[in-house]
């Protein structure tokens, strides 16, 4: 949501910090107390107390209450704000652009070093686990599919409820768990990020919210633009992140991955009349 502060001349560095808080994460704002944005934005809560009066509204509550008039955007709302600005004979057009916006911006935030880190720490687990709630679940499905391809053993995670706790009661120091974690910090996810702590093993989290990078137990975070609050969220940079982690882990064992698809090939060669391979 831009554009929620006409006027940002005046603000000190401060007041700017939570300006842009609220406006990328007017939802999640909506539910935190003064000590929660302070802590999340490494401020005081006298700060945060202060900023209220700095844009003409008497306190946090009274800010909420003209946010939720304008926040309170469902799926479908935001689907339809999204198409609603773009020329249906243009749509394909638009919709590379704002790809393209989403790559770049992605790109500036993320250190190849940081990704060679995590693709080695992934080919070095013992195994794989991986939550991917709601629609990153597509996202998960892939990397585990391809990982097993390459003689490792990876999970993907209940996405809520008890049975994320199945996979919980398993985890093992010299295991990695890599979490997408959109929009908003779910309770599974700070379940997960709890017992990464205690077991002490690597956490790697994927999200796009920059704020979710810090201050957690994740040895690695990387942050990718999806577009903003309001809008319809794309897929596009999740998916190639997750892409080069594939491929930078296949480079990393490039020949037990080239034994392990070559042992596959003479398999499908083995049994091609019996199992005949599908359009999948």
């Amino acid at each position: 949501m831009k554009n929620l502060f006409s006027d940002k001349s005046g603000f000190s560095p401060s007041q700017l910090k939570i300006a842009d808080f609220i406006e990328r994460y007017p939802e999640e704002m909506l539910f935190m107390t003064e000590q929660e944005i302070a802590d999340r934005l490494g401020t005081s809560i006298a700060t945060v107390s202060r900023f209220w009066r700095a844009v003409g509204y008497e306190n946090a509550k009274a800010f909420k209450l003209k946010l939720r008039e304008t926040s309170d955007k469902t799926p479908a709302v935001k689907l339809e704000k999204t198409i609603s600005e773009m020329d249906a004979s243009s749509l394909p057009v638009k919709m590379l652009e704002q790809a393209v916006h989403h790559l770049q911006e992605t790109s500036k935030k993320t250190d190849p070093d940081d990704l060679e880190q995590a693709a080695r720490l992934m080919a070095s687990a013992r195994r794989v686990y991986v939550y991917a709630p709601g629609p990153s679940l597509s996202l998960g499905e892939l990397l585990s599919y391809r990982l097993s391809r390459f003689g490792m053993s990876s999970r993907v995670m209940a996405g809520s409820g008890h049975e994320l706790l199945e996979s919980l009661a398993h985890l093992e120091q010299d295991d990695v768990v890599l979490i997408f974690s959109f929009t908003r910090m779910l309770p599974e996810t700070e379940v997960i990020l709890d017992c990464v702590s205690r077991v002490r093993n690597a956490a790697i989290m994927i999200t796009d919210r920059e704020d979710f990078r810090y201050g957690t137990p994740a040895q690695l975070s990387f942050f990718v633009s999806r577009g903003d609050m309001g809008e319809f969220h794309s897929m596009v940079t999740p998916l190639l992140l997750v892409e080069q982690l594939i491929l930078s882990i296949g480079m990393l064992n490039k020949e037990q991955v080239l034994k392990k698809l070559d042992d596959l090939g003479k398999l499908r060669t083995r049994y091609a009349d019996k199992l005949p391979r599908g359009k999948a």
